[in-house]
């Protein structure tokens, strides 16, 4: 059975939020009656990377990154978790035809990108890793991360090139049988266009950390601050999900579970674990979201540790739901979730899960 979410399936959608509340900032945001605990990650290989100064020490992440995906859909079976994986499409424009390219990807631009598939060119193609998130038991909420890891330009000048990337993207979609996504991750946090995003029939994204020190200027001084946060195991944000005024849920970011790479390199397992536990119980504690994100690369080296402490990670999620104190969805689930409350429309998951088409694209 193909389990995935992106399109109109059932999922579940429990009872957590009782009402939509004004901050005293005037936002909407949604009231909750116990902690959630949301896992997201970036699914991108060498399109997360490609032009960037550390793709050249990608390979020994991105070569261990399918293990580590089945390893990882095998802890959310044992613990039931559905995660959400934003899908950079053009993981799904490869050709068995090793000398020839998708006409997409043809120009200068794309010119360090090889023709191929999952087969002779898998950090660029992902087809087999699809077909393993489809056949997980536990349905899998397959978002959208970009055509191709492009950077959004919040300028006006930037508003068509997202456009056609997201038109570019829900053709992908269809064309593999993947349904329309609703759950969207800006690469690298570059955010704007929401009111196109919802046009297109997303209804969250994922917010940012909100850490005060990542707005330093410089590379030095935040690096430095983040390996103490991260040492310290300081506990992190769990926000309540923010209704956008484009129509779409703004589900905040906690913590990023971090590589063997960079400032990663000296954060120990256990201070991660750390961080994380406490953020379960801080969502728990004040009825917030604990969201935790990484790319299914980070866990490409030295995976036997990272899995595991996501293990610790999942069992003390697993505590906590079977206490009643917390309940474990996807960025898709949360966002119907809110509309339902919002609307007062209980079968707004049929309504949403189909919007309406914005273009296509040859």
């Amino acid at each position: 059975m193909n389990n995935v979410v992106a399109g109109s399936m059932n999922f579940k959608t429990p009872k957590v939020c009782s009402r939509i509340e004004k901050s005293d900032l005037g936002v909407e945001q949604m009231i909750l009656n116990r902690g959630i605990f949301t896992f997201s990650l970036d699914l991108e290989l060498a399109w997360g990377t490609r032009k960037r100064a550390n793709a050249a020490f990608m390979e020994p992440f991105l070569s261990g990154t399918r293990e580590a995906v089945l390893r990882l859909l095998e802890l959310f079976e044992e613990f039931n978790i559905c995660g959400t994986w934003a899908t950079v499409g053009a993981l799904l424009l490869g050709s068995g035809d090793d000398t020839k390219k998708h006409h997409w990807l043809h120009g200068n631009d794309f010119a360090d990108v090889p023709p191929g598939d999952a087969v002779s060119q898998p950090d660029w193609y992902a087809e087999d890793i699809i077909h393993a998130l489809r056949d997980c038991s536990v349905p899998q909420d397959i978002g959208c991360h970009t055509l191709t890891h492009g950077f959004v330009n919040p300028e006006m000048e930037g508003r068509e090139q997202f456009r056609e990337e997201l038109i570019k993207s829900l053709q992908v979609f269809d064309e593999n049988g993947l349904g329309k996504p609703t759950s969207f991750i800006f690469p690298k946090a570059k955010m704007g266009h929401f009111d196109v995003l919802a046009e297109a029939g997303f209804r969250s994204f994922r917010g940012p950390e909100n850490k005060w020190f990542e707005s330093l200027p410089g590379v030095r001084l935040p690096a430095a601050l983040r390996l103490i946060d991260a040492r310290l195991a300081s506990c992190p944000r769990a926000d309540a999900p923010q209704y956008h005024p484009a129509g779409l849920w703004m589900i905040p970011s906690s913590q990023f579970y971090s590589p063997f790479y960079n400032v990663g390199k000296y954060v120990p397992i256990r201070a991660r674990v750390k961080k994380a536990i406490r953020g379960l119980h801080h969502a728990c504690k004040n009825k917030g979201v604990f969201h935790l994100w990484t790319h299914p690369f980070n866990l490409g080296v030295r995976s036997e540790e990272l899995l595991e402490g996501l293990r610790e990670i999942f069992t003390e999620a697993d505590t906590l739901q079977k206490k009643g104190q917390l309940e474990i969805l996807s960025m898709k689930s949360l966002a119907v979730l809110g509309d339902k409350v919002r609307t007062g429309n209980n079968r707004l998951e049929e309504s949403i899960s189909d919007p309406p088409a914005i273009g296509h694209l040859r």
